[in-house]
């Protein structure tokens, strides 16, 4: 039996990801110098399973860390080259590197999972997957710190960080979505730089249809259509107020909006 074959399968991931835009929660990274996502602390001492989606198109980034606060183990997961990297220590052991061959700098979803059992840690980058063991007295890792995905915080101090290269890592630009810990989407401290799933979508898959304006309104996706002759939750249907074409006359006409206030009611007009 092969170490791979010792850890639990892991079941086809779907193809169809379209739905991800409004069912999970999702991460947009800019990639700008000082940017993180710090969650609650991943229990990953001796067994635990962290699963997320990524898209990106760049080839050397941070994906994500976890430490013991500057003594001697860690867990990091890198970009370089293209690829995914891992690299992760116990009670002061050479470290361990995994070297997957999938390239996740293709602008296409990429479904990750890592799973943590006592020294060994197995990667899986959709259907390649890899196990690599620290050989260190110590079974179990110690985890101090929160896990920061993205970036290390710029009020982290380097002496915290039991990798001393890790807060020169390049920051992650991309995607990250459907981010789990075990079953459950881990707690989001804070963040810094980056925009959640619901600004991703006005700003890039914007849902609104014919004109109509998408904002954020209570925590969902809004579109206002009254500027438009549609109607709907997304500005799909015909039979919007009657002001739409008074509004798209005035545009042509060089009025503007402002013009609209002027525009008397039919029923009014009617009457004299």
């Amino acid at each position: 039996m092969t170490r791979e074959s010792r850890f639990l399968c892991w079941p086809l991931w779907p193809l169809a990801l379209l739905s991800i835009l409004t069912t999970v929660k999702m991460l947009e990274f800019g990639g700008a110098p000082g940017q993180f996502a710090r969650y609650g602390r991943w229990e990953a001492g001796s067994m635990g399973e962290l699963s997320f989606s990524l898209k990106t198109n760049i080839s050397q980034a941070l994906v994500l860390y976890l430490d013991d606060g500057g003594n001697c183990d860690f867990l990091e997961l890198l970009i370089a080259d293209g690829r995914l990297q891992l690299r992760f220590a116990i009670h002061c052991a050479e470290p361990a590197i995994l070297h997957m061959e999938t390239s996740v700098n293709d602008d296409h979803w990429h479904m990750v999972l890592l799973t943590r059992n006592l020294r060994e840690t197995l990667l899986m980058v959709d259907g390649e997957m890899k196990v690599a063991e620290v050989r260190s007295k110590r079974k179990e890792m110690a985890v101090v710190s929160d896990l920061f995905v993205g970036g290390i915080p710029p009020d982290v101090r380097l002496s915290a960080l039991t990798s001393s290269t890790v807060k020169y890592e390049p920051p992650f630009q991309g995607l990250i979505s459907n981010l789990k810990v075990g079953e459950m989407p881990p707690s989001l401290l804070n963040s810094q730089g980056i925009q959640n799933d619901l600004e991703y979508l006005c700003t890039k898959q914007n849902p609104c249809f014919n004109g109509g304006f998408c904002s954020i309104q209570f925590g969902e996706v809004h579109c206002d259509c009254s500027h438009t002759r549609f109607k709907g939750k997304y500005c799909k249907e015909e039979g919007g107020l009657h002001a739409g074409e008074n509004y798209k006359q005035a545009e042509r006409c060089g009025r503007g909006l402002d013009s609209l206030l002027m525009i008397p009611d039919p029923q009014q007009t009617a009457a004299y």
